[in-house]
């Protein structure tokens, strides 16, 4: 197998792409983390790297790697990464360590921060999001379904909730390397803890982050359900030549 990134010089600006994969994937009943799930073909992680290396910004692949999987992590890398620089960083005992760690090991200014879990990650994805004017962006996605607040105690609903100012929030996200690293640094010293960095940056350092308009198609898999779902959007991207063939 061959995979060939584009020849042409890296444009400004130029990323560092961060692609957190340190996660064991529990909630998935996968034997091993989910990360290395056969999709298509091809390890999960992989089908973000094929992104990343596609795209001529990106100047650099940091990723996690879980405990134990720091050999199988490499080998996928070299097959994948078409002769771009990476390094593999282990994985944090939380995703907010995980995350941390990535960033400070990134050169560049500029870090574009995805997920391995979310494998329908496409080039124009990546390009509107680094070619965006904003310093710090995201993609969010409108909810579809109607919510309520419960009593977790007493399992009785409490009220509903508004989704005109609530989205699900989507990676890939961009950031100033700086303004992250100010951030999760802050985050660590006040003791408070995050499940992403949109929100994150927002409340640790006053910075803007731009919503993007997600996509219903970049979903995050997590159960064993979300495999099958995956494995036939995977056939129909495919059939429709929206994702990138492998040699």
């Amino acid at each position: 197998m061959s995979l060939h990134r584009l020849t042409r010089p890296h444009p400004e600006p130029q990323v560092s792409f961060l692609l957190l994969s340190g996660g064991v994937g529990a909630r998935s009943n996968h034997h091993e983390p989910k990360q290395f799930y056969k999709l298509a073909g091809h390890p999960m992680v992989a089908h973000s790297i094929i992104a990343a290396v596609r795209t001529p910004n990106v100047v650099e692949i940091v990723v996690n790697a879980p405990k134990g999987y720091e050999e199988r992590t490499r080998e996928i890398m070299e097959a994948y990464c078409a002769g771009l620089p990476y390094k593999i960083i282990p994985a944090g005992e939380t995703r907010q360590e995980s995350c941390e760690a990535l960033v400070a090991a990134a050169e560049k200014d500029i870090v574009v921060l995805h997920e391995a879990a979310r494998p329908f990650i496409k080039f124009d994805m990546l390009s509107e999001l680094i070619e965006n004017e904003a310093e710090n962006a995201g993609y969010c996605l409108a909810i579809s379904f109607s919510m309520c607040r419960i009593n977790t105690e007493t399992r009785l609903v409490k009220r509903g909730v508004s989704r005109e100012k609530v989205f699900d929030i989507q990676l890939p996200q961009k950031f100033a390397r700086e303004t992250l690293l100010a951030a999760h640094a802050k985050a660590r010293k006040k003791a408070k803890s995050y499940n992403e960095d949109s929100v994150m940056v927002v409340k640790m350092t006053k910075q803007p982050v731009l919503s993007l308009e997600g996509s219903s198609r970049n979903i995050k898999i997590t159960t064993p359900e979300d495999f099958i779902i995956a494995e036939g959007m995977m056939k129909d991207f495919h059939s429709k030549g929206k994702v990138p063939a492998h040699d």
